[in-house]
């Protein structure tokens, strides 16, 4: 009897699974939300925002970013953009981020974070062809079904930039508002001398 009652009480509040059963698909009440990237040269010649369609619309890439003449930017910075209606849902996420110079002849690959369901990450550095002074950059969002039992309370994004080849990390990674708390832009992330980085890293803090 003592073990029916235990196996009831299990049972009654969801910590009992049977076999063969099916477990809860994961489900974010996390707000839909898209990502940018703006670029900057000199203190104050600022380029067009560029974003990623909706995490829920199956994400994708933006279009290439760059500063006003379309060359050598000194910094960049990062947007978080919540949707005005609809939640994130079983949407798992990672951003990715992408370099090219001289109209897109010498474009790297994309390089992604982990997944949210992974506890997300900092990418690696993305560069050029021959890891100097890129023109434009864009940045990548990748969806898939979140993995059951997952789940996921908050995020933001990151930016940092790097120079020498990515032997010179000094530059300080700028971070986003939380989502939770409405998203918005990062502060301008430059290297260690502010003036044409090589090679940029998008990151993905979850918890």
């Amino acid at each position: 009897m003592r073990l029916f009652r235990t196996l009831a009480a299990l049972a009654a509040t969801g910590a009992l699974v049977f076999a063969g059963a099916a477990p809860a698909a994961a489900v974010s009440d996390l707000p839909n939300f898209q990502i940018g990237i703006q670029l900057i040269d000199n203190g104050h010649e600022v380029g067009q925002m560029q974003v990623t369609p909706f995490a829920t619309f199956g994400g994708g890439c933006s279009d290439w970013a760059g500063d006003p003449n379309a060359f050598d930017p000194d910094g960049a910075r990062v947007l978080l953009m919540p949707a005005a209606r609809g939640k994130l849902g079983d949407r798992d996420i990672r951003l990715g981020i992408q370099v090219t110079d001289r109209n897109n002849t010498e474009t790297g690959p994309v390089q992604w974070t982990a997944w949210a369901s992974q506890g997300g990450s900092m990418s690696p550095d993305a560069f050029d062809t021959n890891y100097f002074d890129p023109d434009r950059v864009r940045v990548c969002l990748e969806t898939r079904t979140m993995p059951a039992a997952i789940d996921l309370y908050d995020l933001r994004v990151s930016i940092k930039t790097v120079d020498l080849g990515g032997r010179d990390q000094n530059g300080y990674r700028q971070y986003t508002p939380w989502l939770y708390d409405g998203g918005g832009f990062s502060p301008w992330a430059y290297d260690s001398n502010a003036f044409d980085p090589d090679g940029f890293s998008i990151g993905l803090e979850v918890y």
